[in-house]
């Protein structure tokens, strides 16, 4: 079962994968639906909680990814440390995954991050210091304690990347698997 984050949820939603702003230049989804397990569902949206006391908020750029969608992806990737391999399923397509950055509360500006969301370069890595500015690192972290303080782990390479751990204990799905998904 997979929940929709909804506009109740206080979350901002840019779903880069319904447009053709991603890493592919076009669209991959038919429709702009955020959806997670239950328990990612939960955990982000108690980073959405703490955030909001700092004055902040979570924009997602990605949730649940089919399988078709994650084959795309690999097979388009030339650098395929930063896609995950779909025989494996990946997180993104088990509802366990989320892809986003923080906005200001006030200015619904984006922070600072220092690369883009899907910038595959090096300077993307969580534990990156050098080439960045301080606000960049300083903003990078606090995303960080954000969300580990409320279950996930991040992913080394992708400062934008969050998945809950124990990947075994939820099947990748297929868009078959997801009536009303985003295929």
């Amino acid at each position: 079962m997979l929940l929709p984050l909804t506009d109740a949820d206080g979350i901002v939603r840019d779903l880069r994968y319904a447009t053709a702003d991603n890493l592919l230049g076009r669209p991959i989804y038919t429709q702009a639906v955020a959806l997670l397990r239950p328990a990612a569902h939960a955990a982000l949206l108690a980073a959405a909680r703490r955030a909001a006391v700092l004055g902040l908020r979570l924009k997602i750029f990605d949730a649940f990814r089919p399988l078709e969608a994650q084959w795309a992806f690999w097979e388009a990737a030339e650098d395929k440390s930063f896609v995950a391999d779909p025989r494996t399923g990946g997180t993104h397509p088990r509802g366990i995954a989320v892809d986003l950055t923080l906005l200001d509360a006030a200015t619904g500006a984006e922070l600072a991050m220092g690369t883009g969301f899907d910038a595959f370069t090096p300077l993307s890595d969580h534990g990156r210091l050098d080439g960045l500015e301080p606000e960049a690192i300083r903003n990078r972290t606090l995303l960080l304690g954000l969300m580990t303080a409320c279950g996930f782990e991040c992913y080394p390479p992708e400062w934008w990347h969050y998945h809950l751990p124990g990947r075994e204990a939820y099947p990748a799905l297929s868009a078959a698997d997801v009536p009303g998904g985003p295929m």
